[in-house]
């Protein structure tokens, strides 16, 4: 799978990416709105050239994101612990984490079209 396979996946997905070659492995920079507007992004590395290890870092960071945890410490960031600030947060957070799984699964599917079993990956 190219790398411009994975970005025509991700914009699919509504996400924008940049990717960033170093000596550990390149890395995707995957960026969108919230619903709410405000800006977000999150890296995943793909390492030794492996899809594979892309969709399992973008796994991670969906098992990872609760977006209750991360409401209250946004909250508490900005200094304006509202209620409906803290519920946007959390439906925002909330659909940052379906559209990363969904990313996450499309690059996958298109990874098994291409032929490859789990374990090549």
């Amino acid at each position: 799978m190219l790398h411009s396979d994975i970005i025509k996946i991700a914009v699919k997905n509504g996400w924008q990416v940049t990717i960033t070659n170093s000596d550990n492995g390149l890395f995707f920079d995957f960026h969108r709105r919230t619903l709410g507007g405000l800006p977000f992004s999150f890296t995943a590395e793909l390492t030794d050239g492996l899809v594979g290890t892309l969709v399992d870092e973008i796994i991670s960071f969906v098992d990872a994101l609760d977006p209750e945890r991360f409401a209250v410490e946004w909250i508490e960031a900005i200094g304006e612990p509202s209620p409906a600030r803290y519920l946007q947060a959390v439906v925002d957070m909330d659909d940052i984490r379906t559209h990363a799984w969904l990313l996450a699964f499309d690059i996958s599917t298109a990874l098994d079209a291409d032929g490859y079993r789990s374990e090549e990956r």
